[in-house]
C-alpha cells in the first residue's frame, strides 16, 4: 500500500533505554515507556549478567547531578542487539536508574523532586515488566503502594500507567472490555486532561483500531480524541484535530451512507445519485501507486463481467497532474469515471474527498450496496470479487440478484 500519515505534534518517535519503540512519553520527563517486540521473561532467581555491576557506575554528586546521569543512562544504547543483550541491557539500565533513585532521597529532596524520583522509578519497572516478571512484581507492588495517594500528579502518573499496562493487553479482551477500556480511557483524561502518555495510547489505539476487526471503535477513539484535543485551544493542533475527525468519519462509514462529490477529471460536476441501485466500488488510486496499478487488470476483468448486472467503478484520483493521470488511463483503457479536481492545489494526497475521509494510504477500495451504504471497506483482489458475487449473483451459475 503506498500511504502517508501525518503524526500528532505531541507524540514521537524515540529509544528508550537504548532499544527502538513507539513512544508513550510523559510530561514529566518519564521514561518513554512502550512495548518491546520481546517475549522472554525473567524470575528474581535468575542470575544477573555481570554487565549489570559494571555497565552504570554510580556517579556521586547533587540532586540534579544524578537526574542528569539517569538521563544518559536511559539514553545509552545496547552495544549489541540480540534479544538477550538488549534485555541484560535494559535491566543494567533499570537497575542503575532505580539505585539512583535511592541515593537522591538519602539527600533529602523536596517535594518534587521526590515526585520525580517516584515517576522514574514508576517508569522504569513499567519498562521492564515487558521483559521481566520480577519487574512486573515490583510495579504492582509501587501501584498498591501509593493507590490511596491525593496528589494530582501521583494520581496522574498511577493511573496512566494502569491504562498503559492494560492498552498493551487490548486486543486479547472481549468486545465489552474493548469498549470499556476506550471508555475508562476519556473518562480518566476527562478528569485530569491529557498528556503525551494519554496522547500517544489513544492515538496508538486509533490506529490499531482502523486496521481491526472493529473500525467503528477506532471511529470513537479518534472522535473523543479530538474533543478531547480542541478543548486545549491550541491552534496548531487544529490540523491534527481535522485529520482525526476525517479518519473517524471514514471508519464510521460501514453500513452507512457514504457522501462523494466534487469534480471529474474532465471538468464536469459529478452527480453521486445517478449510481444509487447500482453496486459502485469507490476507489482511491494513483498512477504512481504499484498496488494500485496491480489491481486494475482485475477491477477491469470484474466489471466486464458484472457491468450489466449493475457494477460501476468510481475512481477518486490523487496524482499530482491531470497529464500524468491521462498518460495512464490512456495507456490502460480505463472507461469509469474519476474525479480529480481542476484545482493544482487539491490534488495528490489534498484531494477534497480524500482530505474528507482522512485518506492516508492508496488502494483504498469501499464497496457501496444499492442501496448507497458500504458494506465494504477493502474490496480488493478476492475479496472484491466474491462480494460482487454476493451482491450481484454469481455470472458462473447463472444466479442473479436482479
Amino acid at each position: 500500500m503506498c500511504s502517508t500519515r501525518k503524526y500528532l505534534t505531541m507524540r514521537t518517535d524515540n529509544n528508550l533505554f537504548g532499544v527502538t519503540m513507539k513512544t508513550v512519553s510523559c510530561l514529566f520527563g518519564l521514561f518513554l515507556v512502550v512495548s518491546l517486540s520481546l517475549t522472554m521473561t525473567t524470575t528474581a532467581d535468575e542470575p544477573r549478567p555481570a554487565v549489570e555491576a559494571e555497565m552504570f557506575p554510580i556517579p556521586d554528586g547533587t540532586i540534579e547531578e544524578l537526574f542528569t546521569f539517569i538521563n544518559t543512562v536511559k539514553m545509552t544504547p545496547p552495544e549489541e542487539r540480540t534479544q538477550e543483550a538488549v534485555v541484560a541491557h535494559l535491566k543494567a539500565q533499570v537497575k542503575a536508574v532505580v539505585a539512583v533513585c535511592d541515593r537522591i532521597l538519602k539527600l533529602n529532596p523536596d517535594e518534587p523532586q521526590q515526585l520525580k524520583v517516584l515517576m522514574e522509578r514508576l517508569s522504569g519497572y513499567s519498562v521492564l515488566s515487558q521483559v521481566d516478571e520480577s519487574a512486573a512484581k515490583r510495579l504492582n507492588a509501587l501501584f498498591k503502594q501509593y493507590e490511596n495517594d491525593e496528589r494530582p500528579a501521583v494520581v496522574q502518573l498511577i493511573g496512566g500507567l494502569r491504562l498503559q499496562k492494560h492498552a498493551s493487553e487490548f486486543f486479547r479482551t472481549s468486545d465489552a472490555a474493548q469498549a470499556k477500556f476506550v471508555d475508562d480511557l476519556f473518562l480518566f483524561i476527562d478528569a485530569h486532561g491529557l498528556d503525551q502518555r494519554t496522547v500517544s495510547i489513544a492515538s496508538s489505539l486509533g490506529e490499531a483500531l482502523e486496521k481491526s476487526a472493529t473500525p467503528q471503535l477506532g471511529a470513537v477513539v479518534y472522535d473523543r480524541l479530538a474533543k478531547a484535543l480542541m478543548k486545549l485551544n491550541n491552534p496548531a493542533l487544529e490540523s491534527q484535530v481535522q485529520r482525526m475527525q476525517a479518519i473517524a468519519r471514514r471508519l464510521s462509514l460501514p453500513g452507512e451512507f457514504m457522501e462523494v462529490t466534487g469534480t471529474t477529471a474532465a471538468g464536469e460536476d459529478f452527480d453521486w445519485s445517478a449510481y444509487r441501485g447500482k453496486v459502485v466500488l469507490v476507489d482511491f488510486w494513483a498512477s504512481w501507486c504499484g498496488p494500485c496499478r496491480a489491481e486494475i487488470p482485475n477491477m477491469k476483468a470484474q466489471l466486464k463481467k458484472y457491468g450489466d448486472r449493475g457494477f460501476a467503478i468510481v475512481g477518486i484520483n490523487l496524482d499530482r497532474t491531470i497529464n500524468e493521470y491521462q498518460n495512464y488511463v490512456d495507456r490502460e483503457e480505463l472507461t469509469w469515471v474519476n474525479l480529480m479536481s481542476q484545482k493544482e492545489s487539491e490534488r495528490g494526497w489534498n484531494s477534497p474527498l480524500a482530505v474528507h475521509y482522512g485518506i492516508s494510504g492508496i488502494p483504498t477500495a469501499i464497496l457501496v450496496d444499492k442501496e448507497g451504504k458500504v458494506v465494504s471497506m477493502t474490496a480488493r483482489g478476492g475479496e472484491l470479487n466474491r462480494l460482487l458475487a454476493e451482491l450481484l449473483g454469481d455470472v458462473e451459475t447463472g444466479d442473479s440478484e436482479n
